[in-house]
């Protein structure tokens, strides 16, 4: 079986394996492409990651059901699904509410177990959504990546929406672009460093656009709002300076969402934050509901994906991490494709 193995920091190799043994409650599928997430990247450049080494890693993956242990129901060879990568344990505290993403058990398809960088995968029945007709295995790759900025605007919305800064515009940003869209938002401002991400973020649906190379983040965006600050920012480059851009941005009694990992360490100016009401909030991944309605935007074309994706084959799969860490060019999402 084709394989893309990690096997450390920038150390990503492709060989043949064995294929996967089919385990009580699993189906095996046949990977059709899994996109390169901005946390393999992370631990690609050397995010400290409790996964095993030498491993198959990808979590954002689409494919067709091709066999089941005899214990599992309710597919039929050829089904076309998408896959919910976090496996949860449905016992403690946090899974009894309704909050399985953050499960105190939790692990990831692709993390701590064999994921989507090959030919095939088995994974619990129960991580399986089944895919509408109207939408492609291509597409379906993305829905991982989209559920997650859906679940950051379905924790934090509240009242009317108006004005929102996007600081980073790879696949996360350019989803929470649209979704601020949908959600009524008339100022929508996207800052990033790479021009081409601009261009697309702005057909997508910004109305400004800010080359942070180029230009003073903050005094550009504030002037948008005659110096007031926006209701939102969506942080989702992980680094320091954006952080601490978010909160400079933000009106009294604004909320910014960090979506972004990052390992930088990140001061916060409490003299600022208290007296202006600010609303920090970090967001872990998504639910079951997330991920179903994600599923329903991209079915219904209320998000576009197909102008972020760049289509590469397994076997350059070592090129296109080394790409993305190094120049990233013109790349926003990369699907693998076995």
């Amino acid at each position: 079986m084709k394989s893309l193995v990690f096997g450390g920091p920038r150390k990503v190799y492709f060989e043949d394996r064995e294929q996967p043994r089919i385990l009580p409650g699993q189906v095996l599928i046949e990977v059709a492409a899994c996109g390169i997430c901005g946390t393999d990247l992370h631990v690609y450049n050397g995010l400290p990651a409790a996964w095993p080494v030498p491993g198959i890693r990808g979590h954002e993956f689409a494919g067709t059901v091709i066999a089941w242990a005899d214990d599992v129901e309710g597919f039929q060879d050829g089904d076309r699904v998408v896959v919910q990568p976090l496996v949860h344990c449905g016992q403690c505290r946090f899974c009894r509410s309704g909050q399985t993403n953050l499960c105190s058990n939790l692990v990831l398809i692709g993390g701590e177990l064999p994921g989507g960088f090959a030919e095939q995968a088995a994974v619990p029945a129960r991580s399986l959504f089944k895919l509408p007709e109207n939408l492609s295995l291509k597409r379906a790759a993305s829905v991982e990546t989209l559920a997650t900025s859906v679940h950051a605007f379905q924790q934090n919305l509240s009242g009317i929406l108006r004005s929102v800064a996007v600081l980073g515009a790879g696949a996360q940003g350019i989803f929470a672009v649209q979704l601020a869209r949908l959600a009524g938002a008339n100022l929508i401002a996207v800052s990033e460093t790479l021009p081409h991400r601009l261009t697309v973020a702005q057909e997508l649906g910004a109305t400004d656009v800010v080359n942070a190379r180029q230009e003073n983040v903050v005094e550009v965006i504030r002037a948008l709002t005659d110096g007031e600050g926006v209701d939102l920012v969506i942080e989702a480059a992980g680094k320091a300076v954006t952080r601490q851009q978010a909160i400079q941005l933000l009106r009294p009694g604004g909320t910014a969402i960090f979506l972004a990992l990052g390992a930088e360490a990140s001061p916060i100016d409490f003299m600022s934050l208290v007296p202006r009401e600010l609303h920090l909030r970090g967001t872990q991944c998504y639910t079951d509901a997330d991920f179903t309605l994600a599923i329903e935007l991209l079915a219904n074309g209320e998000i576009i994906v197909d102008p972020l994706i760049t289509e590469m084959s397994l076997e350059n799969g070592p090129a296109a991490f080394e790409n993305l860490a190094s120049n990233p060019g013109e790349m926003i999402k990369v699907l693998l494709e076995p």
